[in-house]
């Protein structure tokens, strides 16, 4: 991209930002004053906004960019309200579960920032516009201190978003609105189980003219944890603005600031049917003194089978490195499993800082209605963990915008037409690095002295490893280093400086034939322009990492450009029957592409040429009940989709699913919602770090354990998806009598599922052997842990008096032992055990 350009595009950004001001500024003088606000307004039979938990209670926008009933938008789409949100007292995405069906969501190393949804990482969206930032669903907390509602799509982003890099669904965060009707202020306080303290304040007021509204929320965290080494501090601080400047213009802004230190939660590794069914873990056949020396001396030493001596003893993997083929001798015995085990060491954590500003404008003029949303965001955070994983994002920011034209008309006998067409453009910033490469999970015997769970220096140094100058290294290692991915068709670090800037023309039709039937289509392409260069050596740079006085003519010690373009189609077609004015039909079909991205949502500009695709069949009903009190909604869904791998390798998903999903809400005193889903999930496996389970080791592998291997399943085989329940079911239940004493009860089930891939031949080497370096194997078959079907209740019992709440809760009440999985790739390598029974205390005052 040459400078003259780059100008042009920064140019057309502030444009589209700002000219809305221009077209209005001159008639505002002559406009007459508004009637505030009312949210009253949107309340249905005396049951206020904010404790409605009907999807028909709320304007929604989600899909189509446009307000259009729930009843009437052809997906399966779960609104959730900020009623919900507090009675399950939600903690992370992982707890959408609890409210939605196909939800499932894995650890995602253990911070996840976006959930699954049918059985793919999905995007975050925030009033309509795509934050994204993530590419394996891990990364910053979401902050809910700003959030007021939830709109989960499942499925691709409809024409007016256009590409995004998860296909699987999306959750669109609406963030709270000013007050237009007086003074609101709420405090509260919570205090729970393994030193959990939440403490927040929300205001907000309109100003005297009665066009102008404000409100601040602030959420501070000092969470400590049931996991061993595990913490979540967070400050969350939120502000918005709305000005109703005429009967024709209305401006909405908003900015968050977030500022997290945190952990990932690898869980406990070695993973087994044992460690699942009976809580039984193998150690490794060591004395402690013996496993000191050989992670402190002989781990990573670069001693390899070539140059002879003893597995463990002389060298600790196939090839002297520590990331691969490590060799680990197995005991005989199991010991009973520490459900507080967390693979890390002291030390370790997360830290990040984000901020996030909103500007939406409309415009309304005679029969057309001008929209234009602009999101500004700005990113820094970094991951340390001395197992070994690590991921930096340097001061990454990002700039997006769209406008949108909606007009409508009259067509044929009663019939009528809506469009909405417009222009996105976006502009993405994103340093990113990593490294996994030195990631060998299961040869830390996590009995043994938590401090040895460390790479010492010299696997990363001993091997030439790039590192980022100037950043302050942490554990025992001397630099922040960045992988080097030496099986790459040319050697290649794993990370980048990359920019893209993307372009979006978008048309959507919603024709209304009759008063039964319409039909919605539409068509967006993306045209995007990408660059990466090396993340510390940029273009042309060069340096002598492994110090062996020559500068190799890779992309590791030379810097390197990388510029390519790529158009990406989204298209959509939508039938609706509406069989009365209760009850409707639809049908959708849906084709999206997207682009490869890697850590932080970097995109692979060298993979632009990858086929990364899906094709969604959804038909469903819905319907509701006269009065509204009742919602029902079911899908069954047809999905075919490609997803890429840590690796780089790209995979083929066949989904099948069935959803169904119930809200009830007769008055303000109960209300009730149930969900179920049901799964058939399959797909190519191109990424696998550790193909077999440990307890084999001793009848089938010679007594070593030899992990990570990455031998993945042959091209083209299909499997079983790991991690993806067959079964999802869940159900929330309040009642509130008139003394202000209520109760609530929230019900999850979900299952059975695999952990890993299984079913397709592998060769392990075999080091039992005189001469390890004729590369003998025993060659079995792949397998993998199976979680049974698995349920947790929490339940609420809370108390409202005048402008006072106070409320326990009790999480997982009847004390399941429990497991959650975490990204398939390690399936073998990695669980997570849910939290046992806690208790949350909570008090809240309003003024």
């Amino acid at each position: 991209m040459n400078k003259k350009t780059c100008w042009k595009k920064y140019v057309a950004l502030l444009m589209s930002i700002f000219a809305p001001f221009a077209l209005v500024r001159a008639q505002q003088e002559d406009d007459e004053k508004l009637d505030t606000y009312d949210l009253a307004e949107l309340s249905i039979d005396e049951i206020p906004i904010e404790e409605n938990i009907m999807p028909n209670s709320r304007p929604f926008n989600s899909v189509y960019g446009t307000d259009r009933s729930i009843l009437d938008t052809p997906r399966n789409v779960t609104i959730i309200s900020r009623e919900q949100l507090d009675a399950i007292a939600i903690k992370d995405v992982r707890d959408f579960s609890k409210l939605t069906s196909s939800s499932y969501t894995k650890t995602n190393f253990g911070a996840p920032t976006t959930p699954n949804l049918r059985g793919q990482e999905a995007d975050t969206f925030v009033n309509g516009m795509r934050r994204g930032g993530s590419v394996n669903g891990n990364g910053l907390p979401i902050n809910f201190n700003a959030v007021e509602s939830v709109n989960i799509v499942k499925g691709p982003a409809g024409v007016v978003y256009g590409t995004t890099n998860y296909l699987g669904g999306y959750v669109d965060l609406i963030t709270k609105k000013p007050y237009f009707d007086g003074p609101h202020g709420e405090v509260a306080f919570s205090i729970a189980d393994y030193d959990q303290y939440t403490w927040s304040l929300d205001y907000g007021s309109p100003f005297d003219n009665g066009k102008t509204a404000w409100r601040m929320s602030y959420e501070g965290k000092d969470w400590g944890g049931y996991w061993q080494f595990w913490k979540q501090k967070t400050h969350a601080v939120y502000f918005a603005l709305t000005h109703l400047a005429s009967d024709t213009y209305k401006i909405e802004a908003n900015i968050e600031f977030f500022f997290a230190d945190y952990t990932e939660n690898w869980g406990i590794n070695r993973v087994t049917q044992d460690l699942v069914d009976n809580g039984r873990y193998i150690p490794t056949a060591l004395t402690d003194d013996d496993y000191r020396d050989f992670v402190l001396n002989t781990f990573g030493n670069g001693n390899n089978i070539f140059t002879g001596g003893r597995p463990v003893y002389d060298y600790g993997s196939q090839f002297g490195d520590p990331g691969f083929a490590t060799i680990i001798p197995v005991a005989t015995n199991t010991i009973p499993v520490n459900r507080r085990w967390k693979l890390a060491a002291p030390g370790d954590d997360s830290r990040g800082k984000s901020i996030y500003a909103g500007i939406d404008q409309t415009w309304e003029l005679d029969g057309v209605t001008i929209v234009n949303k602009t999101l500004l965001g700005y990113k820094d955070r970094d991951t340390f963990s001395s197992y070994h994983y690590s991921e930096y994002l340097k001061d990454n920011y990002l700039i997006d915008n769209r406008t949108e034209v909606r007009w409508g008309g009259d067509i044929l006998d009663g019939g009528s037409y809506n469009i909405n067409m417009g222009l996105r453009l976006r502009f993405d910033d994103i340093w990113a690095v990593n490294h996994f490469f030195n990631e060998p999970v299961n040869v830390w015997d996590m009995a043994r002295d938590p401090d040895l769970r460390r790479v010492a220096d010299k696997g990363f140094s001993g091997f030439g490893t790039p590192y980022v100058p100037g950043k302050k290294p942490r554990g025992v290692l001397q630099h922040w280093y960045i992988g080097q991915d030496s099986f790459a068709d040319v050697p290649t670090v794993t990370g980048g400086d990359s920019t893209m800037f993307n372009y979006g023309p978008f048309f959507q039709a919603d024709m209304q034939f009759n008063e039964n039937f319409s039909l919605l289509f539409g068509l967006t392409a993306d045209f995007l322009e990408g660059k990466s260069k090396h993340p510390v050596l940029g273009s042309d740079g060069e340096m002598d990492w492994n110090e062996d006085g020559t500068i190799s003519a890779d992309e590791i010690e030379r810097g390197f450009l990388h510029k390519d373009t790529l158009d990406l189609v989204n298209y959509n077609i939508s039938p609706v029957y509406k069989v009365n004015k209760n009850t409707t039909l639809y049908a959708t079909y849906n084709y999206s592409e997207t682009y490869p991205a890697e850590t932080g949502g970097r995109p692979v500009v060298t993979g632009f040429g990858d086929d990364q695709a899906s094709e969604l069949i959804e038909v469903g009903l819905k319907l509701t009940s006269e009065d509204g009190k009742f919602f029902m909604g079911t899908a069954y869904v047809d999905r075919e989709f490609t997803t890429r791998n840590q690796d780089g390798s790209v995979d083929d998903v066949f989904i099948k699913a069935f959803e169904i999903e119930f809200n009830y809400q007769p008055n303000r005193q109960l209300f009730a919602t149930l969900g179920f889903s049901y799964m058939d999930a399959t797909r190519t496996g191109g990424f696998y770090a550790s193909p077999y389970t440990i307890d084999r080791a001793l009848t089938e592998t010679g007594g070593y354990y030899v992990s990570p291997l990455f031998i993945s399943p042959p091209e083209g085989v299909v499997v079983e998806a790991p991690g993806v329940p067959e079964k999802l079911v869940n159900a929330l239940i309040q009642y509130k009598w008139e003394n202000g004493l209520g109760v609530m009860a929230n019900f999850i089930g979900w299952g059975e599922m695999d952990s890993g891939y299984k079913g397709f031949p592998i060769s392990v080497p075999d080091f039992t052997v005189d001469d390890p370096t004729t590369f003998a194997t025993f060659d079995i078959m792949a397998n993998t842990a199976r979680l049974p079907f698995q349920y947790e209740m929490d339940l609420s019992l809370f108390y409202e008096l005048e402008d006072w709440m106070f409320k326990l809760t009790a999480f997982n009440v009847t004390d399941e032992e429990n497991w959650d999985v975490n990204n398939s790739g390690y399936g073998n390598g990695s669980i997570v055990s849910r939290m046992p029974l806690h208790l949350e205390l909570t008090a809240r005052m309003r003024f």
